[in-house]
């Protein structure tokens, strides 16, 4: 009864599928689903993620949250200054911790020490790649331990006493080679540290607990819907299995690794009210198409280009295109919504730009395009790699 439902719903929807659609589940899920107990609720300080009882069987990418994770991009992000087209971090993320932390009169030692650590922070580049480090560990204990184990033997795996230990070892030297960078670490990890024992484990839990209801719209939205429909795509670029992390501090821009057992770890938004459940959809296939667009945009660039940073420009805009390109054939009822956020996310209705909830039909297409711009020879690639993962061949 509840495909029947689910099949004559998906006929009726244009523009406002994913509405219609969220509110149709919801009414399943409070009346005939026991999977509807929310799923990813945080276990407290340990980081660690819950899943329901009735989930004996695996999930095949289960919708979670982990404090581990949101504590150490939320400390980059406190730090970093984000000028990308689509942002990393939300965009209002800094100011409304700094918010929330002043009306607790509260000063942590990352924010007593914040002006040297953006110092090091911006002379570095930003330890992008650092952003992926607490994806394969279990909680902030095990990353603060490694960090520590790091620090201690001055980056030398030789001198750590067993192999797991120095392949975590060897792993933060490929990421703070230099003594000045360990040191940069070293007052890193105490801000964090304090961070997270005077304030974001407690403000972490209580939010997640006021979203508790978007935790189950979010999980039911896409395991009972889209979930089979991305199957294919997922399967045959090999991503059958993975997580998908709701992430306070994270932007559109999402983040993706791998995690503690080899699978893939999707990082996306957490929005804030049960009507944008549908946007943790919109960054989940911007991340996973993403599989796909390194390699074309590698194969349609020169040497020059690649070093002139060209090659990197055309990836984050491929990646916003390939998304699209995706949902036009595995859920076009989504592909209007998509291209809103991502001009949203890119500054839509900022200044004098029109608000891109206005736009639609041709006219969104267009703005969508001309916002992110690639060459026809990466678009035509794009399509036949998407074609031929669809088609299984």
């Amino acid at each position: 009864m509840i495909g029947t439902l689910l099949t004559v719903e998906r006929r009726r929807v244009r523009r406002g599928a994913p509405g219609l659609l969220l509110g149709l589940l919801l009414g399943l899920s409070l009346t005939a689903c026991a999977s509807a107990t929310p799923v990813g609720v945080s276990g407290g300080r340990s980081g660690n993620v819950s899943v329901p009882p009735a989930a004996l069987a695996p999930i095949r990418w289960p919708i979670k949250t982990a404090e581990h994770i949101d504590l150490w991009l939320h400390a980059f992000a406190t730090l970093s200054s984000d000028s990308s087209v689509v942002p990393l971090y939300r965009r209002d993320y800094r100011d409304s911790m700094t918010v929330v932390k002043n009306r607790a009169n509260l000063l942590t030692a990352l924010d007593a020490n914040r002006t040297t650590l953006v110092k090091g922070l911006t002379a570095s580049g930003g330890y992008l790649p650092a952003q992926f480090l607490p994806l394969d560990m279990a909680n902030w204990d095990v990353v603060r331990a490694f960090a520590e184990q790091f620090l201690r033997f001055e980056g030398e795996p030789r001198r750590a006493p067993d192999k797991e230990t120095a392949a975590r070892v060897a792993q933060f030297a490929a990421l703070f080679p230099t003594a000045a960078d360990r040191e940069w670490l070293r007052l890193f990890i105490a801000g964090v540290a304090d961070e997270q024992a005077r304030f974001f484990a407690d403000e972490h839990a209580r939010v997640v607990r006021t979203r508790v209801a978007v935790i189950t719209a979010v999980d039911s939205l896409w395991q009972r819907v889209y979930r089979p429909r991305f199957e294919r795509f997922l399967t045959n670029t090999s991503q059958r299995t993975g997580d998908i992390v709701l992430s306070l501090p994270i932007g559109g821009e999402g983040r993706t690794g791998v995690g503690r057992d080899g699978q893939t770890v999707v990082v996306v938004p957490f929005p804030q009210r049960v009507d944008d459940a549908a946007e943790v959809l919109y960054v989940f296939v911007h991340e996973v198409s993403g599989t796909l667009v390194g390699g074309v945009v590698g194969d349609n660039t020169t040497p020059a280009e690649q070093r002139a940073g060209v090659a990197d420009r055309l990836v984050s805009m491929g990646q916003v295109r390939a998304g699209a390109l995706v949902l036009e054939r595995v859920a076009p009822e989504l592909l209007e919504p998509y291209m809103r956020y991502y001009l949203t996310q890119a500054g839509a209705g900022r200044g004098r730009t029109p608000s891109a909830a206005s736009l639609s039909g041709i006219v969104l297409s267009t703005a969508f395009h001309n916002r992110f711009p690639i060459p026809d020879t990466i678009r035509d690639a794009l399509v036949r790699q998407i074609d031929i993962v669809l088609g299984g061949i």
